[in-house]
C-alpha cells in the first residue's frame, strides 16, 4: 500500500541518511524541467499541461531553474523577448520574479516540491558566462577560474542569492526561505572548475552553503554536481567501469570531497552514459557501469550520512526502443539499489520541449512516446513505495 501524500507544510529534512517528510521516509521519481519559469511568460499554458501532467503521474519533486541572468550568454543573446530575471547586477525583473513565483505556487497546489539551482555553469540562461561578462572577462563561457576570484562576480551571485531567498512570492505569501513547497536549493548546475585541484572548488561549495545557510535554517543544500572525482579513487567499483574517465575527469571536482562537506545535506550526480564515455550501444558494459555510477555514489553519500540522488539522467534515442531499453534497466536498478531520488531529463506534456533532447519522454502530444511514459509512471509510483 502506497504510504500517504506528504502534508504541504512540511519541509524535507535528513535523518539518518534518509530524506525524511512528516516523519515518514521520502523517496521519489521526478523530472527536471528547467524551462517552466520562462515560458509562463511565453505561453502558460504549455507550464499548466506540464505541472498537469506531472501530477496526474504521480510526481512529488521537479526541478527546474530557479536563474535567468542577462543578455549576452546562451539563448537570451538570440532572443530578447526571454524571461530574464537578472538583467544587469543586482537589477532584477519584478515580471519575471512574478512569473518564478506562479510556477512555484502552482506546483504546489499540485503537492509538488521543486529543487533549485541558482546558477549554471553552462552558457544557458546566462550562467557562469554572464556574470563574467559583467565583469571583463576576456573569455566569459565557462570560465570558473575568473568566476571564482573575480570579487565583482561572488558578489552579485550572493546578492542573487539574497535577494531570492528573502522574496516574498506574490502569490502564496510566503517568503522563499519561509516555503515547504521547496525541497532544496543547488548551488550551481554542473559546476567544474578545469584542471584544477578539487580543493579549491570544494571550499566554495562550503562557502556558499554557509552563506545560504545563514539566511535560511529551514532548506536542504546541495551542489548541482555530475558526480565526477579526481585520481581514480578506491571508494569506486573501478573494475566494473569500462572508462573511467569520470572518475579521473581533471575537471577540478570531487564529488568525494563535496559530498562530505558538512553543510551538503545530500549527494548528487548525474548521469549520462553516451557523453561520459560508455558509448552509445545499451550493452553489458554500459549496465554494469550504470549499477556501480548509482551504488558507489550511494555508499559514499552513506557513508557520510546522507542521500543520494541522480538529479539528471538521459539517453538520447529519440524514443528507440534502445532508449526505452535503457530507461527500464535504470528504473530497475535505481528501484533495487534503493536510490532515494531521481530526475529524468525531461518528461514533457507537449511538443514544446519534445526534440529539445533525444532522451526526452513526449507524452501525451510529441511524440506520444506511451511505451516509455507508462515504464516511468511505474517507476514514479514504485520510488514512493520503498521504505
Amino acid at each position: 500500500m502506497a504510504p500517504p501524500s506528504p502534508s504541504k507544510d512540511a519541509f524535507v529534512s535528513v535523518q539518518n541518511g534518509d530524506f525524511m517528510v512528516d516523519g515518514s521516509i521520502f523517496r521519489f521519481s521526478g523530472t527536471n524541467a528547467y524551462y517552466l519559469p520562462n515560458y509562463e511568460k511565453i505561453n502558460e499554458d504549455v507550464v499548466d499541461l506540464a505541472l498537469d501532467l506531472f501530477e496526474s503521474t504521480g510526481i512529488k519533486v521537479v526541478r527546474m531553474w530557479a536563474f535567468y541572468d542577462g543578455y549576452d550568454c546562451g539563448y537570451s543573446a538570440q532572443d530578447a523577448s526571454e524571461n530574464v530575471i537578472q538583467t544587469s547586477p543586482g537589477n532584477y525583473s519584478e515580471e519575471a520574479l512574478r512569473d518564478l513565483d506562479n510556477v512555484i505556487a502552482k506546483g504546489k497546489e499540485r503537492g509538488i516540491r521543486f529543487i533549485l539551482p541558482f546558477l549554471n555553469f553552462w552558457d544557458e540562461l546566462g550562467g557562469v558566462c554572464q556574470y563574467n561578462t559583467w565583469a571583463g572577462a576576456a573569455d566569459p563561457s565557462t570560465n570558473m577560474d575568473f568566476f571564482l576570484n573575480n570579487s565583482d562576480t561572488q558578489r552579485w551571485y550572493k546578492d542573487y542569492i539574497e535577494m531570492l531567498l528573502n522574496r516574498v512570492n506574490t502569490v502564496t505569501g510566503v517568503a522563499y526561505k519561509n516555503e515547504p513547497a521547496i525541497f532544496a536549493w543547488q548551488i550551481i548546475n554542473e559546476g567544474r572548475y578545469r584542471g584544477a585541484e578539487p580543493e579549491i572548488l570544494r571550499d566554495w561549495y562550503q562557502e556558499i552553503a554557509q552563506h545560504i545557510k545563514s539566511i535560511d535554517s529551514n532548506h536542504l543544500v546541495t551542489t548541482g554536481e555530475e558526480g565526477f572525482d579526481e585520481s581514480t579513487p578506491s571508494e569506486y567499483s573501478v573494475n566494473e567501469y569500462s572508462n573511467t574517465y569520470t572518475l579521473r575527469a581533471n575537471e577540478g571536482t570531487s564529488y568525494i570531497m563535496n559530498v562530505s562537506i558538512p553543510e551538503i545535506d545530500f549527494g548528487n550526480a548525474h548521469w549520462y552514459p553516451t557523453e561520459y564515455g560508455f558509448g552509445y550501444d545499451f550493452d553489458d558494459d554500459m549496465i554494469r557501469a550504470q549499477t556501480a555510477w548509482i551504488q558507489d555514489h550511494k555508499t559514499i553519500a552513506e557513508s557520510v550520512g546522507k542521500p543520494f540522488i541522480i538529479g539528471e539522467y538521459g539517453f538520447p534515442g529519440w524514443g528507440s526502443d534502445e532508449t526505452a531499453n535503457f530507461y527500464s534497466e535504470f528504473y530497475q536498478r535505481a528501484e533495487s539499489l534503493q536510490l532515494d531520488g531521481d530526475f529524468l531529463w525531461q518528461l514533457t506534456a507537449d511538443g514544446t520541449k519534445c526534440w529539445e533532447f533525444g532522451g526526452n519522454i513526449c507524452y501525451p502530444d510529441g511524440r506520444s512516446d506511451t511505451e516509455m511514459y507508462n515504464a516511468f509512471e511505474a517507476h514514479v509510483g514504485s520510488m514512493t513505495t520503498i521504505q
